[in-house]
């Protein structure tokens, strides 16, 4: 059994759902097992929680106390947009390895920047993409790798939440450009183009070009900084992008942050030439699958339930019928991580990859302000 001293810079709604599945691994892997070295925060009181909830022996109010504790081998960067990259590059170069929250930069300077001192340092990073390791998931990308549905013809993904639909709701580091980049798009369609990755390329080689539409729904809401007063939202509630894939075929991909009664809806549908899979987070451990075989009778969707035949399902449920739950996909995300670490392999879900989806971000955005279609690969 390897250890892995961990730290953690952030203690928000975010840091939480990573040690849930950090401080799991152990338990259900017994492989590997994350020590917790030293939380960071700058309210020491939410560093002080998490400390008492997971058993870090350190509470901090400055990040760089995690980056250059000794007992440190792996970062968990956890913290708002406009600071990824200056703590992942301080970790790379004092040698620590990485996990990165996405989206993973501001702009493509800073995300070569990043990418660059990854691979001066040689360290192991990875970004959070979590979806693509529920097993359900897993199991609709070898249907579609095996041609279960045929050839490829369209995939539709979204991401609907409700954190901003009431209009009265204030502002939150999200709403802001300067700290967020964007809004709905790095928040939510993120996920949905790693999941269009990680189903879709082996067959329609990536997203080659996009057609964005954007909209910020709630123009004003009450300052962060001031509640006295207003401030504009610059960053989007709404994104509906048509995207074209470097096979010529078409897909949808939308993300909404004000999608009223979805406080976490999250899904996709891909069409094959001889069939369809569908999936929803609300349903995480079952696969809809309609297979085109000519029975008039009993032909329609099937239910593809939960099974611990199902790769890392085994590790934390017993029996199907329990199903797996969010936590226990991040636990499946991190011991990826803590594995790669102590076996010193890289993950391909690494920063040099997170990349590579903010570059079809920034194409998103270039389309929906110039109302053109954009090529990704135009996007240096």
């Amino acid at each position: 059994m390897k250890k892995v001293g961990v730290g953690l810079i952030g203690a928000g709604v975010i840091a939480k759902f990573h040690m849930q599945g950090y401080n799991s691994v152990f338990e259900n892997y017994g492989d590997v097992k994350p020590r917790f070295v030293i939380v960071a925060d700058p309210k020491l009181e939410r560093a002080e929680i998490l400390k008492e909830s997971y058993g870090f022996e350190k509470a901090s109010t400055d990040w760089e106390d995690v980056i250059h504790n000794p007992e440190v081998e792996l970062v968990l960067i956890t913290t708002p947009n406009y600071l990824h990259a200056e703590m992942a590059i301080a970790a790379a170069k004092a040698g620590k390895h990485i996990m990165c929250e996405k989206p993973m930069s501001m702009n493509l300077e800073e995300g070569q920047a990043m990418v660059d001192a990854v691979k001066e340092a040689g360290v192991i990073s990875q970004v959070d993409f979590v979806y693509r390791k529920c097993p359900t998931i897993v199991e609709a990308k070898k249907m579609i790798d095996n041609g279960t549905i045929g050839d490829i013809v369209t995939f539709r993904g979204w991401f609907d939440c409700a954190y901003m639909a009431d209009p009265a709701t204030p502002m939150m580091w999200r709403e802001y450009k300067k700290f967020a980049g964007t809004g709905s798009m790095g928040d939510l369609v993120a996920h949905v183009i790693s999941l269009s990755d990680f189903l879709l390329n082996d067959q329609v080689g990536g997203i080659d070009e996009v057609n964005c539409f954007s909209d910020i729904v709630y123009k004003e809401r009450e300052d962060m900084f001031d509640s006295s007063k207003k401030a504009e939202v610059d960053t989007n509630d709404v994104d509906y992008t048509i995207v074209r894939y470097k096979n010529g075929r078409t897909g949808v991909l939308y993300s909404s942050r004000v999608a009223v009664g979805h406080d976490s809806r999250l899904g996709f549908e891909v069409v094959g030439s001889k069939g369809t899979i569908k999936f929803a987070l609300n349903r995480m451990n079952e696969l809809e699958i309609f297979i085109e075989d000519g029975d008039e009778i009993s032909r329609g969707f099937k239910t593809l339930a939960p099974n611990p035949n199902h790769g890392e399902f085994r590790h934390f449920c017993t029996y199907g019928d329990d199903g797996i739950s969010y936590p226990n996909v991040m636990g499946i995300q991190a011991h990826s991580m803590l594995a790669a670490v102590a076996d010193k392999k890289p993950l391909d879900i690494d920063i040099a990859y997170g990349l590579e989806v903010d570059r079809i971000m920034v194409a998103m955005q270039e389309s929906a302000s110039t109302k053109k279609a954009v090529k990704v690969s135009d996007m240096q």
